[in-house]
């Protein structure tokens, strides 16, 4: 699993910046609008601002975090480095469910905010 988490990273390598960017940009509107708007005007705009920055951060973390992900090994390793690869493997096993079980939650409360967005200024 995380070997093909690793190729999906390597393969969406291009849209490291682009999501930082929709993230970081995002975000920055959040916090203007709830600074500077009185008045409920910019309240339309707040939740695809936090939908762009959820899923803009996490895009970049994830294309961060599983493009660097161990190789299996070519050649037999002594003992230490074996544990060493095993231990560096298991840990990204862990952040990929992690990953998985967040994407999953970001995709409930995406839909849910998408739903409520367009009921309250959808038409």
């Amino acid at each position: 699993m995380i070997d093909t988490l690793k190729r999906v990273a390597r393969a969406i390598q291009v849209l490291r910046l682009p999501s930082l960017g929709v993230g970081l940009v995002s975000l920055a509107s959040l916090v203007v609008i709830v600074l500077f708007f009185t008045g409920g005007q910019g309240d339309r705009l707040i939740i695809p601002l936090s939908a762009g920055w959820l899923w803009g951060l996490s895009t970049y973390s994830f294309i961060v975090t599983f493009r660097a992900v161990p190789d299996k090994p070519n050649a037999p390793l002594k003992f230490s480095s074996k544990l060493k690869h095993i231990i560096s493997r298991l840990w990204y096993g862990l952040v990929s469910l992690f990953f998985l079980g967040a994407t999953a939650a970001m995709l409930v409360v995406t839909i849910r905010m998408v739903s409520i967005w367009l009921r309250d200024h959808g038409g």
